[in-house]
């Protein structure tokens, strides 16, 4: 494909030279100072089980209390909660009793974090920074470079929304008025006098709105379009084109990792001085007080200090609260964020990935008659309501909004994880043809080997590849984790691998955070147009949307010009220099034969309708590769030397009855015995309905056994269904990942694996179903 793209052996994929390491930001053994070989032992035994108790808990409460005061410990949770810092760290550094309620709590608060710093792979602040790993053409495992230090990057960013804040409240001076360029919104729709907005009413323009409206460019001055005297007539035009949406006055810029360089740019652009000093000074405080916080990094007190100095400085600036989206997963809650970059650099050489190839090459087979099922599906009902619109209308042709919104009601949010039937349905068929293939057997085996040559056959007969039915259903991105005795075996190719989630018709790391974060976006963009050489139709989330973050939203470097965008409204961020924004309302569905295509009214050029709901399917799909369904105990599936499937155990949350004991003594030793009669490891994830992350669990500690128990009773008692427990591999004695002390943390490696569609002519339509 190109110079930035591997051969998957002979598998018909390619995957990104570039590769994603994600990892966790504490050394994996800072766990175990929770955890309790001599407890466990007394509770299995029952032999001194009362006094081994009395002991573990002393020894339990020095290590809360030596967690507490830890240095790194305190300035990662102050980047995320700093009153936790406040109202739970420094109460129990301060020796607060474990017995009492308040202390038991703040012990599970202090787990629960440790937990995450130390065993989930992430990539956020330094607490789960980026890394980054190079295919490379040596015959050689994986080669592990720790660098020097930890950290070889930290940077300190605003959230989009705080400087979209500060630029609202300074647009709205008075003085300012004037000086500001007033441009289209990019969502609405002009036809003759016809203003039309998505999700708005039409509303007829005046001939003189009309005429203001031409003037309104991005470049003019709201002064330029209404005369020095302002003409009254004009101001009000230009107002009541405010009021219905068909344009913007406003400071804002593009989503982008440095939005305030654009305000500063904005406010340089005033040619009256006395105003451009006055604004620009709220601006360079505000940018003062994030600088403050990045030069804190290192201390939690002076870090939470330039917090609360920065906070104060927004509040007094803008009259807003310093946050938002309170308990929103990926929401962007805070004024600034942290990334950072690991010191370590990785080398995955053709030795490793050949053993990775032909087993993968499968699975993301199957992940492609997946996604390919759902689009076909939706296609399907797409044409079915096409038919019976027209029908109904008369016309030849059905507005795209219309179609979409009538398809998947999800479009005006673009959420996380929508629910669907059809999704539901196929993923269903989906784990009947892996258990047709697979043959797992009897529920009391613990691993289930099998090989690629033995399955190859019948995975090509159930899931039969054909072409991505949309240019996003060419990406793929599984996350693997690595089985590794000592580093000498591992640059010798001496693994064993584990999937862990097979991303389905998504590049993960397109998202801003990764491409910010590389060494040179330059490459990624390029990989980027390498994979798409025909372009793609691609929709902007609204503002609103849970997308919309300065970390998870499309990174502007990896927007091409040969792509289409479509604003829906919102308003979606503006586009960066060079990229062209449509409204969705200047797009329309027609039949070609068989075929439901998209055009521009403007334009020659059409697009499969599946293209067009592309970014809407990626959403339904990407986390639906599930091959095993649930059941009481599901073994270990290998496949040559990856592990596809983790042993698990599904229970209904009322079974394990020990959650329900009070006496916390009882509650440990029943809980080891829950866990022995049923076999399970130690050491592994527990998820439940509720949460939308797992938790690292450890049997042997007290506080988690006690987090475990707090889950499955409030499972129980929601009467919201299952539990499952999911084995922890690799385990903390077969990481791979050091640093330059020798410390190993958890990680996985995230590649970008693309499947060649056949390429599509730029002018015709194509068949999607």
């Amino acid at each position: 494909m190109s110079e930035h793209h591997v051969p998957l052996g002979g598998t018909g994929w390619f995957v990104w030279r570039d590769v994603a390491l994600r990892g966790a930001g504490f050394p994996a053994g800072r766990f175990l100072e929770i955890c309790d070989d001599e407890l466990a032992a007394a509770a299995d035994s029952g032999a001194g089980y009362e006094e081994a108790y009395a002991e573990a808990a002393e020894r339990l409460s020095a290590a809360m209390g030596r967690i507490a005061v830890d240095g790194a410990f305190r300035e990662a949770v102050a980047w995320q909660s700093p009153q936790v810092v406040r109202f739970t760290l420094d109460k129990v550094a301060a020796g607060e009793p474990r017995a009492t309620r308040g202390g038991r709590r703040h012990e599970l608060t202090i787990a629960t974090y440790l937990q995450r710093y130390c065993l989930k792979n992430d990539t956020v602040g330094f607490f789960g920074p980026f890394g980054w790993a190079r295919l490379v053409p040596e015959d050689t495992g994986i080669v592990v470079d720790p660098g020097t230090g930890f950290l070889s990057r930290r940077t300190t960013y605003f959230e989009d929304w705080a400087i979209s804040t500060l630029a609202e409240t300074l647009a709205a001076l008075p003085e300012v008025w004037f000086w500001l360029r007033p441009r289209r919104a990019l969502s609405a729709s002009l036809t003759g006098r016809l203003l039309r907005r998505p999700f708005g009413r039409p509303v007829t323009l005046t001939v003189a709105e009309l005429r203001v409206l031409a003037l309104c460019d991005g470049h003019r001055t709201v002064r330029e379009i209404v005369g020095d005297p302002p003409a009254p007539a004009t101001v009000a035009a230009l107002l009541r084109l405010r009021e219905v949406g068909a344009v913007r006055i406003d400071l804002s810029g593009p989503l982008e990792p440095w939005p305030e360089r654009t305000l500063a740019a904005r406010i340089e652009a005033i040619a009256d001085p006395s105003v451009r000093d006055r604004i620009r000074r709220p601006l360079e405080e505000l940018t003062a007080a994030r600088d403050g916080v990045a030069a804190a990094a290192g201390d939690a007190d002076r870090l939470m200090k330039a917090q609360r100095e920065l906070a104060d400085t927004f509040e007094r600036l803008t009259g807003r609260e310093a946050g938002r989206r309170s308990g929103g997963l990926y929401a962007g809650r805070t004024l600034v964020y942290e990334d950072t970059v690991r010191s370590a650099e990785v080398q995955v050489g053709s030795r490793a990935l050949a053993a990775l190839a032909a087993p993968l090459g499968l699975l993301l087979d199957s992940a492609l008659w997946l996604v390919n099922t759902v689009g076909g599906r939706y296609g399907a009902l797409a044409r079915q309501i096409f038919d019976r619109e027209t029908a109904r209308t008369g016309r030849a042709d059905m507005p795209l909004l219309q179609l979409l919104t009538s398809l998947m009601p999800e479009l005006g949010q673009l959420t996380l994880s929508p629910e669907s039937e059809i999704v539901d349905e196929v993923v269903a068929e989906f784990q009947e043809k892996w258990a047709r293939i697979l043959s797992l057997p009897s529920a009391d085996v613990r691993e289930h080997r099998v090989s690629v040559a033995g399955i190859a056959d019948r995975v090509a007969l159930e899931f039969p590849v054909g072409s991505p039915r949309w240019s996003g259903a060419r990406w793929f991105s599984p996350d693997l984790m690595v089985i590794a005795t000592d580093a000498e075996a591992l640059a010798r190719g001496e693994a064993g691998y584990v999937l862990g989630e097979l991303h389905c018709a998504a590049n993960t790391i397109e998202n801003r955070s990764f491409v910010s974060q590389h060494p040179d976006p330059g490459r990624l963009r390029e990989a980027t147009a390498a994979s798409h050489p025909d372009g793609r139709l691609l929709i902007v989330p609204r503002a609103d949307s849970p997308l919309t973050t300065s970390r998870m939203s499309r990174a502007t470097e990896l927007m091409l010009p040969g792509n289409a965008y479509l604003s829906i409204g919102g308003e979606a961020a503006e586009p960066p220099p060079g990229i062209t924004m449509h409204s969705i309302l200047d797009y329309s569905v027609t039949r070609e034969g068989e075929v439901l295509v998209v055009r521009h009214r403007e334009e020659d050029r059409t697009h499969p309708f599946l293209e067009a709901a592309g970014d809407l399917l990626t959403a339904l799909t990407t986390n639906a590769f599930r091959p095993l369904g649930p059941s009481r105990h599901r073994p270990r599936v290998t496949v040559d030397r990856l592990v596809m499937s983790r042993e698990a155990w599904t229970f209904p949350a009322a079974e394990p009855t020990w959650a329900a004991l009070k006496d916390e003594r009882s509650r440990y030793a029943a809980a080891r015995l829950w866990r022995s009669r049923h076999g399970l490891p130690e050491r592994g994830f527990i998820r439940v309905p509720s949460e939308k992350k797992p938790l690292a669990v450890d049997f042997r500690s007290l506080p988690m056994v006690n987090l475990m128990a707090k889950l499955i009773r409030r499972t129980a008692e929601a009467g919201s269904g299952e539990i499952t427990v999911t084995e922890m591999l690799p385990d903390l004695d077969h990481l791979w990942l050091r640093d330059a002390d020798g410390e190993l943390y958890t990680a996985e490696l995230r590649l970008i694996a693309v499947r060649p569609g056949a390429s599509r002519p730029r002018n015709t339509g194509s068949r999607v179903s």
